[in-house]
């Protein structure tokens, strides 16, 4: 059976001359691109723009459903070429060759897409630290959207089961709420947050700016874009998509908001079938999170019971694991 043959890529920097925009123009080679329309860039720039070595660097990632890809115009990777040989203006964009680089598919490591992670931490709650999640603004702006969960009863929790307007994880954290007022509020705050992110996931493009309506404030719907989202060029316009990786990191920070609602134990099997995963996406995402995973049987409906998968934030962390779809592409080549 003949081996497939992956395309290489020569690709082109595009930004607007007052850096406000940015895109990226690809022109495949060797080999066929199945689905095109289905390829998800980012692009990184070096900040030292000082340097006039390292002010023109940059680095293409790219991604399908498939596969990732990567390159980079500096390096000993990079071909020997003129960085900037054409240059041309369209449609007030500025575009320029950046060589015929090494394109070549990369599997992307989940800690990559993982908030930061102090493994000399003394207690669980600082291994994924609080503030790293939601700063004290954003913090501060979720006091009013999270009134309903406040001040929920259980008759407003009885319908929102009857109604499937939130997911299990939610309805079980809000049937628990403490009530002592400053602890309530805190999480209520929290499972607020957590749901607009499982919510947020589910979508694939953002087709306003308003990711969730008008009920998300600003500076949380500026942290879903920035900070979830890639922006992407298509049909001559710019949109804010969320790609496989960037689902992975809201399925991060998923974790460890639920984490911190739930004094650092949570199960995974509900969150897996709230964020529609398989076991082992679930899985490979808690390992690389280095929580402890335990089996626990748990009753469900009509008094029968199932085994669920917990998984334990504890001191010590377990050693760092590597996903099984990286060490196995790892091993191929």
């Amino acid at each position: 059976m003949a081996a497939e043959v992956l395309p290489s890529a020569r690709w082109q920097y595009c930004g607007a001359p007052d850096g406000s925009q940015r895109a990226v123009l690809v022109q495949f080679s060797n080999g066929k691109l199945q689905s095109p329309g289905n390829m998800r860039f980012t692009l990184y720039e070096n900040k030292d723009s000082t340097n006039p070595r390292k002010r023109n660097q940059r680095i293409l990632a790219a991604e399908t459903d498939r596969l990732s890809y990567v390159g980079n115009n500096f390096g000993t990777g990079a071909l020997k070429c003129n960085t900037l040989c054409r240059s041309f203006t369209y449609a007030q964009m500025e575009c320029w060759d950046l060589g015929l680089d090494s394109f070549l598919p990369l599997a992307e490591d989940d800690s990559l897409y993982l908030p930061p992670c102090y493994d000399d931490a003394t207690k669980p709650e600082d291994v994924y630290k609080f503030e790293d999640l939601l700063s004290p603004a954003e913090y501060e702006a979720l006091q009013s959207p999270s009134e309903a969960f406040r001040n929920v009863t259980s008759e407003e929790i009885l319908k929102m089961i009857e109604e499937n307007s939130h997911c299990t994880f939610v309805i079980e954290a809000l049937k628990s709420l403490p009530s002592d007022v400053e602890s309530r509020d805190r999480q209520a705050r929290c499972i607020w947050f957590l749901d607009t992110l499982i919510k947020f996931r589910a979508q694939r493009v953002v087709k306003r700016k308003s990711a969730l309506g008008p009920g998300v404030p600003h500076i949380i719907n500026t942290k879903l874009l920035k900070h979830f989202t890639c922006l992407t060029y298509n049909n001559g316009r710019l949109r804010n998509l969320i790609s496989d990786s960037m689902k992975a990191k809201i399925t991060a920070y998923v974790i460890i908001l639920a984490l911190h609602i739930h004094d650092f134990q949570i199960d995974l099997t509900m969150l897996q079938g709230d964020l529609k995963l398989s076991e082992k996406r679930m899985m490979e995402i808690a390992k690389a999170m280095r929580l402890k995973i335990s089996k626990r049987r748990v009753s469900v409906a009509a008094g029968s019971e199932e085994d669920h998968k917990l998984g334990t934030l504890s001191l010590p962390l377990p050693p760092a694991q590597t996903s099984d779809r990286l060490a196995k592409r790892r091993k191929i080549t």
